[in-house]
């Protein structure tokens, strides 16, 4: 996907991500909710502004996050600092996670101000080249704010889907009285309007993906190429460590964990995630680029298209093609 193809497609997301909203607001603020919308506002506002604003803070203790010292991880802030200068950026806190996936992100606010963290995981899963790479993926996402973009859009859905919920309780708990039918068929519509903005806003997710792809194989040398195969070890260690998983819960007749006692795969932290780990992984022995070569001819049928509607992350095969035009 070529720059100027990549920015339409999202102006065009956020159009219908506004389009969907006006819409919905128009006829659901038509006479009928009253003060009821303005109630949902006065909740969920400050509620996102609270999860914003302590976001970090769970991030970091639901993935075992603490800061990275410098003279134990001194390439690791140095490669931050490079990719810092180039962009012309202020350098992130740089952090680390003791789990076992491997996996990197960004966060942070203005409180805590930005950071990226990377996994013990990826570390010894990754060549530094590669690794490099992903911390470019990553800063691409602190260049762009796709924290502050993301957390503003995930309240519009909020909004409608808190008014459907409030409004069909009023339907139920005396409002047959007030023409509790109609009370019904506007939360019915504005559930559907709910679901139609996430769908919008996943969209809109992936292609921030793509974005910070872009970023990453453009700010570092030979960047598409360490991407892709950074890439592509990554989602097949995550393949095989969600399988082992799997084992171990069938042999223990129980919840499946990782080494810090986390569960991340089906958790709400699966946007953190750079790459989805819902992928088969490769068995085979091959090298990287083999390995990249493979994943890139996989071409998803009608189920994982369909799929991948509801995911925050591209399919792996459309990031590896992406790619290629930045080599």
């Amino acid at each position: 996907m070529d720059t100027l193809r990549l920015k339409l497609s999202m102006l065009g997301s956020l159009g219908l991500i506004v389009g969907i909203t006006t819409l919905g607001a128009a006829i659901l603020l038509n006479g009928i909710l009253g003060l009821n919308f303005i109630w949902t506002l006065v909740f969920i506002v400050p509620f996102f502004f609270l999860q914003w604003y302590y976001g970090p803070k769970m991030v970091e203790y639901s993935m075992g996050v603490e800061e990275a010292p410098r003279n134990k991880y001194p390439e690791l802030h140095r490669t931050v600092e490079d990719i810092s200068r180039k962009v012309g950026i202020d350098k992130p806190q740089v952090m680390i996670s003791e789990m076992d996936m491997p996996n990197a992100f960004a966060y942070g606010n203005f409180s805590t101000g930005k950071k990226v963290a990377v996994t013990r995981g990826l570390l010894d899963t990754l060549e530094w080249e590669e690794v490099e790479a992903v911390l470019g993926h990553e800063m691409g996402h602190i260049t762009h704010n796709d924290a502050e973009v993301m957390m503003f859009l995930s309240i519009l859905p909020a909004i409608f889907m808190m008014l459907g919920r409030t409004l069909l309780w009023s339907s139920f708990l005396g409002g047959r009285r007030r023409n509790g039918g109609a009370l019904i068929i506007v939360a019915l519509g504005a559930m559907f309007f709910y679901f139609l903005l996430n769908l919008a806003i996943l969209w809109f997710s992936r292609l921030r993906e793509f974005y910070a792809d872009q970023f990453g194989a453009t700010s570092v040398y030979e960047g598409s190429r360490k991407l892709q195969e950074g890439l592509v070890k990554i989602e097949n260690k995550m393949a095989k460590l969600k399988e082992r998983g799997r084992e171990t819960r069938a042999t223990a007749g129980g919840s499946g964990s990782n080494s810090m006692g986390l569960n991340p795969f089906g958790s709400g932290m699966k946007p953190l995630f750079i790459a989805d780990p819902d992928v088969e992984a490769s068995s085979e022995n091959l090298s990287d680029r083999e390995l990249v070569e493979k994943y890139k001819q996989k071409s998803p049928g009608f189920g994982k298209k369909l799929f991948e509607l509801f995911t925050t992350h591209p399919e792996l095969s459309k990031r590896l093609k992406a790619l290629d035009k930045y080599r």
